[in-house]
């Protein structure tokens, strides 16, 4: 029988008395990686699009699994220069940087997202324009809401690790059992802020915005 992981994130504003008591409606991200050698379910390489507009990269939180493209794409006629540092800098390249503007330079851009990481998207020019792309090893992604239900099911029994993140709040790995029918986990986290360089928390899309077609479970 096929065992399951499943459970309950809730975010929470963090303060210099601590945490406030109402949970935060920002998406979170849940990974599930194995831990004791079960096998991954194999999946071709997904495409990923940030529409740039002005200062703004929307979305400004994805979640991908290595190796999937990430493309970006603007229809405002305007230049654009974005980079992200490299976290792990290979063969002399500190950075990523792709270039769009008018039909000259070119609209889109697309990159293969081969290395696990978290990748600050930042613009030379758009100085406010900010994006969070997490590049996890495992297809086993779910975004959610804050209090919503994630569930993993069809799985092998056995230990497995789940990463769960969100922007402005520091990552979680907890190591959990893959059950029949298990009692639903219950994850907090704490949130500090979203935007760089703002002090307040910026509102974020829906997860019905971020990933309009999600596998379901």
């Amino acid at each position: 029988m096929s065992a399951e992981v499943r459970g309950v994130v809730t975010l929470q504003q963090a303060t210099a008395f601590g945490s406030q008591a109402e949970p935060l409606r920002f998406p979170v991200s849940v990974a599930l990686f194995p831990l004791e050698g079960q096998r991954l379910p194999l999946q071709p390489p997904a495409r990923h699009d940030v529409m740039l507009q002005g200062n703004t990269l929307w979305p400004p939180y994805l979640v991908l699994h290595r190796g999937d493209r990430l493309r970006f794409h603007s229809d405002d006629g305007l230049y654009h220069e974005l980079f992200s540092h490299t976290p792990h800098p290979r063969q002399g390249k500190s950075s990523l940087e792709v270039r769009l503007g008018p039909a000259t330079v070119g609209r889109e851009a697309s990159l293969s997202m081969d290395e696990a990481a978290d990748w600050h998207w930042f613009c030379r020019i758009h100085t406010h324009s900010y994006a969070r792309v997490d590049v996890v090893d495992t297809p086993l992604i779910r975004m959610v809401h804050p209090g919503e239900l994630f569930e993993f099911s069809g799985l092998p029994s056995g230990k497995w690790r789940l990463r769960i993140a969100a922007p402005g709040a520091e990552t979680r790995y907890l190591e959990v059992q893959a059950l029949t029918a298990p009692p639903p986990l219950e994850v907090h986290i704490a949130v500090k802020g979203f935007a760089p360089g703002a002090g307040a928390l910026q509102p974020l899309p829906s997860v019905e915005q971020l990933y309009p077609s999600q596998p379901g479970t």
